[in-house]
């Protein structure tokens, strides 16, 4: 009856509309009502919640990354970069991911990532008659990168809700981050290669010194990403004053280099607060249900109940791997961590995962989910910015080679688990 209650409740509101958050939320009181425990608990939950100094990272890095995007910096590093991607087979496509692991680096949000870039890209490609469906496919699961290379939003909430240093899982994130690009960029190539006809015959390029100058006008970003991520990982600052320290520094270099306005300022703050706020929504409704089940014993009866079965490690691996490739069909990004940590955690734990490792596994399996119809957001995100005249199906039918490219590197990280730990546990985060 407890089981049933509490799958019937969650997922019968989620089914009628009700937002997210809520639906955590309710679904734990009523628990709470019909198992033990009422409102008593519900008061010291809520202030947990938002008492977690962690999360509050989250609300530095998305303002960063809103005055970025809006202060006109955006269009600066798509002429950067433009004179030397004109060079390689594939040509222009590969500024899609190149742009999109930049942006990675100050942005943290896969959505934001993918209008952002494709906002910039798409008119000037389709100009230059570059083929549809790999356009959009680049934009689509490029905007990915968002959360996998630091900072990314996904990670702090991970962090704070495993335990999990957020600055190991930053590092952790860089190389496998790093290699995605790599991957995606070869897999253009390759393609430009043997189906010319992707890109235009001929591409106006700079001759190779002027190339090279225009690559100096990348200094803002590499600028605000330096001042945000080299203090973290040589252990100065803490995630949270790196987001702090991140924020100044986009404001400053914005106010010299960009276009930075008190319209453009006021319009970023607000964007933070109404991202923050619903993320801090999600927060509160997963808690009061994590306390919940966590007062009940469920945590404790799922680690007993696996056990019991006598499953490998690569048994109970391999079934949480398949239930989010398919709950990432329906459910987004953050509402699917929220929901399913507190009861997967405690498992992982137990068989003896190593968390870090586990942070950037479960990223790939998010960002494939994000791009897995019916409800991959940035599949939907991308038609959005293409236009109306743009289908969902060309944007999956582009994006489908990138998630086999992704499912690859998601084999080689758990088959050599070390590529991913290797750079972490060299600075010390275990």
């Amino acid at each position: 009856m407890l089981w049933l209650t509490l799958l019937v409740s969650m997922f019968g509101l989620l089914f009628c509309g009700v937002w997210i958050g809520a639906a955590l939320g309710l679904t734990g009181l009523v628990v709470m009502l019909g198992w033990g425990g009422g409102f008593s608990l519900l008061g010291t939950t809520v202030w947990n919640a938002v008492n977690i100094y962690s999360l509050t990272a989250i609300v530095g890095f998305l303002f960063m990354g809103q005055i970025l995007a809006v202060s006109g910096l955006g269009a600066r590093m798509f002429s950067a970069v433009l004179p030397l991607l004109a060079r390689l087979p594939g040509k222009l496509l590969h500024i899609n991911i190149v742009l999109s692991a930049m942006f990675a680096a100050v942005l943290g949000v896969s959505t934001a990532n993918a209008v952002l870039v494709g906002s910039l890209s798409i008119p000037e490609l389709r100009k230059r008659h570059y083929g549809e469906e790999l356009l959009l496919g680049t934009i689509c699961m490029g905007g990915t990168l968002g959360i996998l290379i630091p900072p990314s939003a996904p990670f702090i909430l991970y962090g704070a809700m495993a335990q999990v240093s957020i600055a190991g899982l930053f590092a952790a994130g860089t190389v496998p981050g790093i290699l995605l690009t790599i991957a995606f960029m070869t897999y253009i190539a390759v393609k430009g290669i043997l189906t010319p006809s992707i890109a235009p015959a001929k591409e106006e390029s700079l001759p190779f010194g002027a190339t090279l100058r225009s690559l100096l006008n990348l200094w803002p970003l590499i600028l605000v990403s330096g001042a945000t991520l080299v203090p973290i990982y040589i252990g100065w600052v803490t995630p949270t004053e790196a987001s702090g320290v991140g924020a100044i520094v986009s404001l400053i270099v914005s106010r010299f280099v960009g276009q930075l306005t008190w319209r453009i300022v006021k319009e970023a703050m607000f964007s933070t607060i109404e991202l923050s706020g619903m993320i801090f929504f999600l927060v509160v409704g997963a808690m009061v249900l994590s306390t919940c089940i966590s007062s009940l014993g469920i945590p404790r009866a799922l680690v007993s109940m696996t056990e019991k079965l006598h499953a490998s490690q690569i048994t109970i691996f391999c079934f949480i791997t398949l239930i989010y490739l398919v709950l990432g069909c329906f459910i987004d990004t953050l509402s699917l961590m929220i929901m399913s940590l507190p009861f997967v955690v405690p498992v992982l734990n137990s068989y003896g995962f190593d968390m870090i490792w586990f942070g950037v596994i479960l990223i790939l399996l998010i960002e494939i989910g994000l791009v897995t119809p019916p409800v991959g957001m940035n599949l939907f995100v991308t038609q959005a910015v293409a236009g109306p005249e743009t289908s969902v199906a060309t944007v999956a039918r582009g994006s489908l080679p990138f998630v086999m490219i992704t499912l690859v590197l998601l084999a080689v990280f758990v088959i050599w688990p070390e590529v991913v730990t290797f750079f972490p546990h060299a600075l010390g985060y275990q």
